[in-house]
């Protein structure tokens, strides 16, 4: 156990917990908090031990709502995202609807997705504008119509997502 709070191992999470004295606080062996004194901490094989011990939960690895640990505005911030395929958002936008700062909402997307919140935006833009394609739009259009200024921008994009140029599509239909 001492092995897996030195490595911030999240393979343990949820099957044990590592509760320390001085703070009052019980976290998951993942925590990326400061190591404790080792001498400070106790293991417990529940939360509600932890909890009966006297402690609270982590706030930096949110041990009390293991496995449930994503934030309240994720969803919020990824159904935005999905509703609103035809035009770009800014971090601006993404720090205002979630108000949280754009390196938390970065630090989540990379961690949950693998890519940045810009990214993650692009790719269903460019999936919409093959959708569009391929039901008949033709790709100057949906390139417009996903906030692409320039269709050279545009096919740029497509290509480096998909591997191919939005007009093979056409070609395909």
């Amino acid at each position: 156990m001492v092995n897996a709070i030195t490595e911030c191992d999240s393979h343990y999470d949820g099957k044990f917990y590592a509760g320390v004295i001085t703070t009052g606080i019980y976290c998951l062996p993942s925590c990326k908090a400061k190591l404790p004194n080792l001498e400070n901490v106790v293991f417990f094989n529940t939360r509600e031990e932890a909890i009966a011990f006297g402690l609270r939960g982590c706030k930096r690895c949110k041990s009390e709502l293991f496995p449930n640990v994503l934030p309240n505005w994720l969803p919020t911030v990824i159904n935005q995202m999905k509703n609103n395929p035809n035009g770009k958002l800014d971090e601006d936008k993404l720090t205002g609807m979630s108000g949280t700062d754009i390196s938390t909402i970065r630090r989540y997307f990379k961690d949950l997705v693998g890519m940045s919140p810009m990214a993650f935006h692009r790719r269903l833009r460019l999936e919409h504008a093959k959708k569009l394609i391929q039901s008949g739009d033709d790709y100057f259009s949906a390139g417009y119509d996903i906030g692409y200024e320039s269709s050279s921008g545009f096919m740029e994009a497509f290509k480096k997502e998909f591997g191919t140029s939005p007009g093979s599509l056409i070609d395909d239909r």
